[in-house]
C-alpha cells in the first residue's frame, strides 16, 4: 500500500477505534430495553433519556420538571416512566384509599425510580462501552497477530498470502469500517438530541399531590375528578420534624459501642406515614435493625406493598426482621423478601450478635378477598402446633428473643421460660410494654407487647392521618450483661411526638407512666444519661 494511503487508513482506524467505546455506550443507553420497578404491585418501566429535561409518565400524559444534569458532560437526562393506566388509578374506591397514602408521600418511590434510572444508565453505558472496547481490541489484536505471522514467512511467501487474501481483507475492512461509522453516526444523533420543555403546571392541581405537574390529553379531563387527589397533608412532615427533635433530647438512645439497639413496631395496616416515622427513628438512633411483628397491610393486596419501601427508605435500608401477622398474605411476604427482609420461618437467626427466634402467625385473614374470618396458611399448622413447635425450639436453642404477632400466643410461649430476655409480640390496640409472666419452672419471664403503630383502635382500615396516639418502641441490649431497656415513642393526633427516657425491661410501662420511675440506676457524674 502506498505510504500516504496507509497513513490515512491508519488515522481513520485510530479515530474510529478511539470513539467506538463511547459511541457504543451512547447507543446502548438509547436503545436498551427499559428497567422495571414494582411499585404498589404494579410493574413500572423506567427509561433514561439523554438530552431531556423533564420526567414523563404515560407518554407525556403527566410531565414534571425533575431530571438529572451531568455537569462535566453538559447534558440533561430525563426519565420516561410507563405503567398501566387502569391500575395506576383504579376504579375501586377502597383500593384508591390504599393508594392515597402512597400519593401523599411518594418520596420513597421516587427514590426507587431514580435508583432504577441511575443503575440502568450505568449498566447499559458500561455494556456499550465494554462492547465497543472489546470490538476495537479484537480488531487491533487481529491486525497485530496477522502482521506477526506474516513476519515469520519468507518475503515471497508473505507477498503471495497478501495477494491471496486481498479481496477478503478489503471487504472485511469496508464492512467493519462501515459498522463503526454507523455506530458513530447514531451516537452523534443520540448526543445531539435535545428535548427541552417548559413545564406548565396545571392550576387545577394546586395544593394536591400532583402540584407542579403538567397534564395533557385525556388525563387532564379525568384526573381532577378522582378522589385519590386531595390537598397534600403536611401532618407526617411535621411529625417527622418533631420526632427528630424529641430523639435529639434523648442522646442515650443513640447506639454506642457494642450495644445493640433495635426498633420494635407492628400493626401499620397501611398507615404509610407511621412507617416513615419508624424508619426515621431507626436511622436517627443508628439502630442495628428493625423488628416488625406483623400486619404491615390491611387487605394484603399487592397495591399496599409500597409500605415496605417506605420503611426501607427512611431507615436507610437497615436490616428488617419480620414476623407476618394475620393480614400479611403471601403477596406481602413476597414483597418483603424481594426487598431483602428477613421473614420468619420458625427458625432462629442471628442479628448483630443477638439470637432471634422468628415465628410467623399460622392464620391468615380473608379480608383481602372480601371474606370474613381466618384460614390456616398451612392446613397442618394451627395455633397449638405453632406454640408447641416454638416452645420446643426455644427450649432447645435458648434465643435471646422470641418474636411473633399475637400476644395471646406469645403469653403461652413466655410461660415456658426458655427465652433469654423476652418474648416480643403485639396484636394489641393498646401499648402494654413488658409484663412479668409466671413460668412452669424457674423465675418469671418477660413478655413485651406492643400496640398499634398505625394508631388503630379497631380493625377498620384507616390509611390516612392518625386519629389516636400511635406508638412503637426502641430497645437497647447490653451484649456483655444482657441488660435490656426500652423507650416508647408516641406520635399524637396533633403531630406532637414524645419519647420516654430509657426504662428497664423489668419495669412495667404502666408503672412508669404513673410514677415516672424508669427502674434504671442513676447515672454517675459524667456518664451518659439513661445507661445502667
Amino acid at each position: 500500500m502506498h505510504p500516504v494511503r496507509r497513513t490515512v487508513v491508519t488515522a481513520v482506524l485510530a479515530v474510529l477505534s478511539a470513539t467506538a467505546p463511547f459511541a457504543g455506550a451512547l447507543v446502548a443507553v438509547a436503545y436498551a430495553p427499559p428497567a422495571h420497578v414494582e411499585i404498589a404491585g404494579q410493574d413500572v418501566s423506567v427509561k433514561p433519556v439523554l438530552g431531556q429535561d423533564t420526567s414523563r409518565l404515560l407518554d407525556g400524559a403527566l410531565v414534571r420538571s425533575e431530571h438529572a444534569h451531568v455537569g462535566f458532560l453538559g447534558k440533561d437526562i430525563g426519565v420516561d416512566v410507563d405503567a398501566d393506566w387502569n391500575r395506576l388509578i383504579p376504579s375501586d374506591k377502597q383500593t384508591r384509599a390504599y393508594l392515597t397514602a402512597l400519593w401523599d408521600d411518594p418520596t420513597p418511590q421516587i427514590g426507587r425510580l431514580q435508583d432504577a434510572a441511575r443503575r440502568h444508565l450505568l449498566l447499559w453505558g458500561a455494556v456499550g462501552f465494554g462492547t465497543g472496547l472489546v470490538a476495537v481490541s479484537g480488531v487491533w489484536a487481529g491486525l497485530w497477530y496477522r502482521r506477526r505471522r506474516l513476519s515469520r514467512l519468507e518475503p515471497e511467501q508473505a507477498d503471495v498470502v497478501r495477494r491471496h487474501n486481498r479481496r477478503l481483507r478489503w471487504s472485511t475492512a469496508v464492512v467493519g469500517t462501515a459498522a463503526l461509522v454507523a455506530v458513530d453516526v447514531v451516537a452523534v444523533d443520540v448526543w445531539r438530541h435535545d428535548d427541552h420543555h417548559v413545564v406548565v403546571s396545571s392550576p387545577v392541581f394546586a395544593g394536591t399531590t400532583l402540584e407542579g405537574t403538567e397534564v395533557n390529553g385525556l388525563a387532564s379531563e379525568v384526573l381532577p375528578f378522582l378522589s385519590i387527589l386531595r390537598p397534600r397533608s403536611t401532618f407526617y412532615d411535621t411529625a417527622a420534624a418533631n420526632l427528630e427533635a424529641a430523639l435529639a433530647e434523648r442522646p442515650s438512645l443513640q447506639r454506642t459501642g457494642d450495644e445493640v439497639v433495635f426498633v420494635l413496631a407492628e400493626d401499620f395496616e397501611d398507615v404509610n406515614g407511621m412507617a416513615r416515622q419508624v424508619g426515621l427513628a431507626a436511622d436517627e438512633v443508628d439502630a442495628s435493625f428493625l423488628a416488625i411483628t406483623g400486619d404491615l397491610t390491611f387487605a394484603g393486596l399487592a397495591v399496599e406493598t409500597y409500605i415496605v419501601d417506605t420503611v426501607d427508605y427512611y431507615s436507610q435500608n437497615r436490616p428488617v426482621y419480620f414476623t407476618p401477622g394475620l393480614h400479611d398474605t403471601s403477596v406481602v411476604i413476597a414483597a418483603a423478601r424481594a426487598r431483602g427482609w428477613h421473614v420468619a420461618e420458625g427458625r432462629t437467626v442471628e442479628a448483630d450478635g443477638l439470637h432471634l427466634l422468628l415465628a410467623p402467625d399460622p392464620r391468615l385473614s380473608t379480608v383481602g378477598a372480601f371474606g370474613s374470618g381466618n384460614v390456616l396458611r398451612d392446613p397442618e399448622v394451627d395455633t397449638d402446633r405453632l406454640v408447641s413447635d416454638t416452645i420446643d425450639k426455644a427450649c432447645k436453642e435458648e434465643p435471646d428473643f422470641v418474636l411473633l404477632h399475637d400476644h395471646l400466643l406469645g403469653r403461652r410461649i413466655a410461660e415456658a421460660g426458655c427465652q433469654g430476655v423476652a418474648v416480643l409480640d403485639g396484636r394489641s390496640f393498646q401499648f402494654v410494654g413488658p409484663q412479668e409472666v409466671p413460668t412452669t419452672s424457674g423465675p418469671p419471664a418477660i413478655e413485651f407487647t406492643g400496640g398499634s403503630t398505625g394508631g388503630h383502635v379497631d380493625t377498620r382500615p384507616d390509611p390516612g392521618t392518625i386519629t389516636h396516639p400511635a406508638r412503637f418502641a426502641i430497645l437497647t441490649v447490653q451484649p456483655d450483661t444482657g441488660e435490656t431497656s426500652y423507650a416508647v415513642v408516641t406520635v399524637n393526633p396533633d403531630a406532637s411526638v414524645t419519647v420516654t427516657p430509657e426504662i428497664s425491661l423489668e419495669m412495667a410501662y404502666e408503672r412508669f407512666v404513673s410514677t415516672g420511675d424508669t427502674g434504671l440506676p442513676l447515672a454517675p457524674p459524667g456518664a451518659q444519661p439513661g445507661r445502667p
